[in-house]
């Protein structure tokens, strides 16, 4: 089975179970797909993304994502899912990754046997 992020609305879904809802892209482009292709403002562009495992680079558990063959990136890169500012500047840390809260839950996403992204 898959995990599904929704671009416009922030849900996260894991087998059709709602597990958080978050956001993606930067002021005007948060969870707003017109604006998929705007590098460093746009949410994650639509597709399929490969979760290969984490870092502590962001924040504490930060998803890698790879795209997938077929998904237009419009040139961007580095996608990953990792977790909101703590300096009380929320909605401000996403230039295109997911924010999804709560380290234990982003370690769920980066150890499930489930290893595809769809981003719609």
């Amino acid at each position: 089975m898959t995990w599904k992020y929704s671009q416009s609305t922030g849900v996260l879904t894991h087998n059709g179970s709602f597990i958080a809802k978050g956001y993606s892209g930067h002021g005007t482009g948060i969870n707003n797909p017109s604006m998929e292709q705007v590098e460093g403002k746009g949410p994650i562009p639509r597709g399929y993304y490969r979760i290969h495992g984490y870092s502590n680079s962001i924040t504490k558990v930060t998803v890698i994502l790879d795209p997938i063959m077929g998904t237009n990136t419009f040139g961007r890169s580095l996608f990953r899912i990792h977790g909101d500012k703590r300096d009380g500047t929320y909605r401000q840390a996403s230039h295109g990754c997911i924010i999804i809260n709560g380290p234990n839950l982003r370690k769920e996403i980066a150890n499930s046997s489930d290893t595809i992204l769809v981003v719609e």
